[in-house]
Order: C-alpha cells, then structure tokens, then sequence
C-alpha cells in the first residue's frame, strides 16, 4: 500500500523526489605505526528525509508556505509517516530546511525543498536513588550542616589576635607623629614672617 508523505496533518503536494540517508557516527583513533585507523561505533545518527517538489500557481505556493512556515518556525518535532521511512521506527521529526526558490525563466514555477530530521526525546533525568546518594548516607536536601567542612575535616588552631604583633609598630607611630607640630614650628615661622 502507498502512503502519501504526511507531515503532521499536512501532505506536501507535487513531490518530484524524496531521499532518505542514514549515517552511522564513527569517531576515527588514528594509531601510531598501524595501517588505516581504529574506529569506534557511537552509534547512528538521525534519519535525515528530503522532499523535494514545485508549484504552479500562487495559491498553492501560498498554501504551501502558510503551512509549512507556521510548522518550521515553532520548532517542535512533527508526527511523519511516509513508505521511505518504513522499518526506520521514524515516529517525529523536525524541520530542519526550508529552500523555497523561482526562477526568472519561468515565473509561475515555485519550488521547494523540505529537510527532516529524526526527533528524539531525551532522556529523563535520573531519580536521586539511581545516582547512589542513598548509598552514601547524604540528604540533599538537607545538606547544610555540611557547610563547615573545614571543621569537619581537621582540628583547626586558635590564631588569636592577628595585630597584636603590631602593637608596638602602631604606638612608636603615634608618638612620631605627635612631634610633628613641634618640628614644623620653624617652617611656620618662616612662612608668617614672609607674609
């Protein structure tokens, strides 16, 4: 049986072509002295659909574009279904591309191209007993008293005073600077007499 593309509820009209392509991710460990490289299998990347088809009248440009534009611009994943993606296990994709063009030769040709991705939901987060802070004896949520852990981790010394070393530096300071006017006497002299 044919399944006509549906992209949510709506069927892109007049498809000259769809692909499909399919990659597997590989990262490549180039190895000192050996022939080729390692290659380590993370596994395959997104189904990646292209539809591509064209217009002849503005009316269906421009339900074309109402449609397909309101759908790119949310961003959230679609339903498709289409034969190409059969056995694929595609359920949702996002639109990923949208060329839209016409040509000066032809001016009542309008045509599109449409790239989907394969939509994935991640994953939920894992629940606090899954990460083995039970294990651990920790309660998150009441981890205040872990706050002091200098205290915890060792016994600490009494520092004391910090400026009582500097004591006697500060009081020899004071008494110089309380002969200031007695050695700045003369200058002053100097500077009425002249005035």
């Amino acid at each position: 049986m044919l399944v006509r593309p549906m992209i949510g509820a709506w069927e892109p009209p007049s498809i000259e072509a769809m692909r499909s392509w399919e990659a597997r991710r590989l990262a490549t460990l180039p190895v000192a002295g050996l022939s080729g490289d390692l290659h380590q299998d993370l596994g395959r990347g997104a189904l990646a659909i292209e539809i591509t088809g064209s217009l002849s009248t503005d009316e269906a440009r421009d339900d074309l574009l109402k449609e397909l534009r309101a759908k790119f611009l949310a961003g959230e994943p679609v339903d498709f279904v289409a034969d190409i993606s059969k056995e694929s296990e595609l359920e949702q994709v996002l639109i990923a591309a949208l060329d839209l063009g016409e040509t000066a030769a032809d001016g009542s040709v309008f045509r599109y191209r449409i790239v989907l991705l394969e939509h994935t939901e991640p994953p939920e987060p894992p629940a606090m007993g899954e990460l083995g802070l039970d294990d651990l004896g920790l309660d998150a949520l009441s981890g205040l008293d872990l706050l002091d852990l200098p205290a915890i981790a060792v016994d600490l010394p009494k520092v004391g005073d910090l400026l009582a070393p500097l004591a006697p530096a500060a009081e020899n300071l004071r008494a110089q600077v309380a002969k200031a006017p007695e050695l700045l006497a003369p200058l002053q002299k100097l500077l009425r007499g002249s005035a």
